[in-house]
Order: structure tokens, then C-alpha cells, then sequence
């Protein structure tokens, strides 16, 4: 009897254990944010930090969280001097709006590969987004990461030099997508 009440226990303790709702803090040194934006000619590529966040989990799968963007981190890589081109009002105004945020409200886990649907703020103004991450929990850690996410700069007011509103800028046009590829790192 003993025996049994001891292992009922283990088995209980255990399917807590992986029903348990854990939230991680994301390691800003290890997590990264590369960009790509596109033109009629070329592009550009660059970096940009996560300033803090938490992923919450449920029995292994992401069921939430969000992370904040310090603008003021921004690089063009490629091209250094167009940094600051990037921060002014043509583009991020960082200035006035020196972080952005992104905020998790659904994730859809019924497939290998979750499909994350979050609220992107930039200029305070939000669009939701969707897009697969690819996620790996461990012992004491979380990774997830999403490459190529879309997002369209047209939505957070951002036009400078779009097609969509100058028919006259030829080869000079930048598209209205640009692409980001996220590596989060996380710990308990």
C-alpha cells in the first residue's frame, strides 16, 4: 500500500511538473534582431537590440509573452553612415519613439512549428503579425527563433521613398516590406 501511495505521489508531482506554467526572461546579450530591407537597386542589412522581455510556457509550448526593440540600437551594417538616416523622421523618428515592442496574443501550437500572432508597436502605432518560430526548451532555457518575418513599414507611417505613394522615384524606390530575422535566448 505504501508502495503504491508512493508511486501515485512521483506520478502526480511529475504531470505537474510538466503542466507547470513557466515564464523565462529574455537574455538580451544572446538574443538578436538582424534586419534586411530592399530597394529597386540593392538593399541594405543591419542589427538592432532587444532591450527586455519574457516568454511564458505551458507544458512545453510558448503560450505568451513580448519583448521591447531599443531603437537607439539600430545599425545599418552595411552601410554605416545611413544609421542616422534610419533614427531621423524619415524613417524610425527615434528620437520621439525610442523603443518598439512586440506583444504575443496568440500562438498556434496544433502544428510541428508554432505560428506566433503578436501586437508590433512601432510609432505607436500597432499591426498585428504573424509568422513560425521555431522553438527548443531545455532544462534552465527557451530558444525561439523566427527568420523572415514581413513587416510593412507602410503601417507604422513610415513612406519615404514608396512606390505606393511617389510615382516618380524610378530607381530609387525602396519596398515597402522589410524582413526581420529573431533569435530569442531565455532563461527561468
Amino acid at each position: 500500500m505504501k508502495r503504491t501511495s508512493l508511486t501515485l505521489a512521483i506520478i502526480c508531482l511529475t504531470s505537474m511538473a510538466f503542466a507547470q506554467k513557466i515564464s523565462y526572461k529574455v537574455n538580451t546579450q544572446n538574443s538578436t534582431i538582424k534586419w534586411n530591407a530592399k530597394k529597386v537597386v540593392g538593399g541594405h542589412v543591419g542589427t538592432i537590440n532587444i532591450q527586455e522581455g519574457t516568454v511564458q510556457t505551458e507544458k512545453g509550448k510558448i503560450t505568451g509573452g513580448g519583448f521591447t526593440i531599443d531603437m537607439n540600437s539600430m545599425a545599418c551594417t552595411d552601410a554605416p553612415k545611413l544609421t542616422g538616416h534610419l533614427k531621423n523622421e524619415d524613417f524610425f523618428n527615434v528620437p520621439i519613439y525610442p523603443s518598439s515592442k512586440f506583444v504575443i496574443s496568440k500562438v498556434d501550437n496544433s502544428k510541428g512549428t508554432p505560428i506566433i500572432t503578436g501586437n508590433l508597436t512601432i510609432k505607436n502605432k500597432t499591426k498585428s503579425i504573424s509568422f513560425p518560430a521555431k522553438v527548443t526548451t531545455t532544462a534552465d532555457g527557451l530558444s525561439a527563433e523566427a527568420i523572415g518575418v514581413k513587416v510593412n513599414r507602410l503601417d507604422f507611417d513610415i513612406q519615404y521613398r514608396s512606390a505606393s505613394f511617389f510615382s516618380d522615384l524610378g530607381n530609387r524606390a525602396i519596398d515597402d516590406e522589410f524582413t526581420l530575422d529573431i533569435v530569442l535566448k531565455a532563461v527561468k
